[in-house]
């Protein structure tokens, strides 16, 4: 295994990503099961799009959401670095690279492959800039597959643990 995916899959960053995975899924089931609320449901996305530039293909894609003092959103693994805005608000985010604090007015990287757990400190809007081939709400799912990896082996990346002596990284 090369020296920089070695780095990407420390243990570390391994047992985070299994325990981000393992809190959603409880989050999910928690969802399910009527004890607790989707916050998407309550606050849905807003979508914004720049016209597709013919020079490259593609245009710039927002979409923002408002987070409610006091919830926590687990956001999905992003295939592309991508732009974040804090608008307003303030949120603390732990990630495989330890715990952050943003507060508005705010800009800042993703890196590839990141997922993370936002807890919003007070009201917040957040928005994300993604570059797609796509543009419109009827294009979504399309535009979902071109910039959201559906687990971390798509990206090469491990998220168990147990399977971290198979690829030759050790513990």
């Amino acid at each position: 295994m090369n020296t920089a995916l070695a780095n990407r899959n420390s243990l570390a960053k391994v047992q985070f990503r299994e325990e981000i995975l393992t809190v959603e899924a409880g989050m999910n089931d928690m969802i399910a099961a009527g004890t607790a609320g989707a916050i998407f449901e309550a606050t849905p996305l807003k979508h914004y799009y720049s016209p597709i530039d013919e020079n490259y293909g593609c245009c710039a894609y927002a979409r923002e959401i408002f987070l409610p003092k006091g919830s926590v959103v687990i956001g999905k693994i992003h295939k592309h670095s991508h732009l974040n805005l804090i608008s307003k608000g303030k949120v603390s985010v732990m990630t495989e690279f330890g715990k952050k604090y943003f507060e508005a007015p705010c800009t800042f990287l993703s890196e590839v492959g990141l997922k993370r757990a936002v807890y919003a400190e007070e009201d917040t809007i957040w928005t994300t800039i993604h570059l797609t081939k796509h543009r419109g709400e009827k294009n979504l799912d399309k535009m979902e597959d071109e910039i959201v990896a559906k687990d971390y082996s798509e990206l090469g990346l491990i998220a168990s643990v147990a399977d971290l002596p198979q690829l030759g990284v050790t513990k």
